[in-house]
């Protein structure tokens, strides 16, 4: 039982060819970046001798079912192009970014990254800890409300920012929504099968894939953790047993938090990719007023749900993240596995 609910040991191999080693660290941290289903659905391609860097979606890591549009992918991507440009900055980095129009016949390139090294620079590590510190916190929060001047620097910092206050009628029907819209998610048999592609029941199943969701992410204590993996397996994690409990844990989730953050904006791939970077931003000045996050989707996956609760708050523009918040005793640190860079990596000369 102690092994099977000790933390997963996941050790990624950051050798590039050609690439220095404060190179290497900065890409590596970059992948810290928020994500959907932890799918890490970013490829890049770096020419070395032009110190450049195209940022692609990567075509094998779609989420058909629940994210057609590729919406939630181009979020990810704007969330690594912060990060990217965060792990730069702390290991003394120049860094600009050209936006692309991503499709087909380009690869679904969505930038190209010029990169510089500034001379006599030394790394930072306050904001490596800030990036490493970052991540998705499924735990109960504490009761206490958000600091209110912590509320008032978000929603003006941030651009289609609103603050929903637990208690309050937004914030129930936020929570409500998101439960019926969980439900209706779990009904649906494909649903259960794309989320089974990237759940992680074993620590072995997590240190050879490097991705998707692990026991640890969910939370998870080592003698949960390790129940959970002794009776939990893709033989049965699409059955309705497994939905149901899905859908009280997310009930566990919403019903403790202190308040929802939701951020609109425009129905465009390139204002997916600006909500990324701002998600980015947004999430590490959380880690500094150590704030947890977690973001809750199944409301803007389920399109005539999402609907009715933009109209019903009144937003006139479409939902792109909401985002559950409160403090927690002990604010930990990302432990998301995180794959090879080589592997979705390449280098020229």
């Amino acid at each position: 039982m102690f092994s099977i609910g000790s933390p997963a040991k996941v050790e990624s191999n950051l050798a590039l060819k050609n690439i220095p080693s404060d190179m290497e660290n900065v890409l590596y941290l970059a992948s810290f970046a928020a994500n959907s289903h932890n799918a890490q659905s970013w490829k890049l391609r770096i020419s070395h001798s032009n110190k450049t860097i195209e940022l692609h979606l990567d075509e094998k890591r779609l989420l058909d079912v629940v994210d057609p549009e590729n919406r939630e992918l181009y979020i990810s991507l704007g969330c690594y192009i912060e990060s990217l440009q965060t792990s730069f900055q702390a290991y003394g980095y120049e860094m600009i970014t050209q936006d692309i129009a991503p499709n087909k016949e380009n690869h679904y390139q969505v930038a190209i990254i010029s990169y510089k090294k500034k001379e006599n620079s030394k790394p930072n590590q306050e904001t490596i800890d800030i990036i490493q510190q970052r991540h998705t916190d499924k735990r109960k929060y504490l009761s206490q409300q958000i600091d209110s001047k912590t509320i008032t620097n978000f929603t003006k910092r941030y651009k289609d920012m609103s603050y929903y206050q637990a208690g309050s009628s937004e914030y129930n029907l936020l929570k409500d929504k998101s439960i019926e819209a969980m439900t209706e998610q779990t009904s649906n048999i494909e649903f259960l099968k794309e989320q089974d592609h990237w759940l992680r029941f074993s620590n072995k199943e997590v240190e050879e894939k490097k991705d998707g969701i692990s026991g640890d992410m969910l939370g998870l204590n080592p003698i949960l953790k390790s129940l959970y993996y002794l009776t939990t397996n893709h033989q049965n994690s699409t059955s309705q047993t497994f939905a149901k409990q899905s859908i009280d844990t997310l009930k566990n989730q919403v019903e403790n938090s202190s308040g929802f953050f939701v951020i609109t904006g425009n129905q465009t791939i390139s204002d997916w990719i600006r909500v990324g970077r701002e998600t980015q931003r947004f999430w590490y000045d959380c880690v500094k007023e150590k704030i947890a996050v977690q973001p809750i989707s199944s409301i803007i996956e389920v399109p005539s749900i999402k609907e009715e609760v933009q109209n019903r708050l009144n937003l006139n523009k479409d939902i792109q993240m909401i985002f559950r918040v409160g403090y927690v005793k002990e604010y930990g640190e990302n432990i998301s596995p995180r794959r090879n860079l080589e592997e979705y990596i390449s280098v020229s000369d």
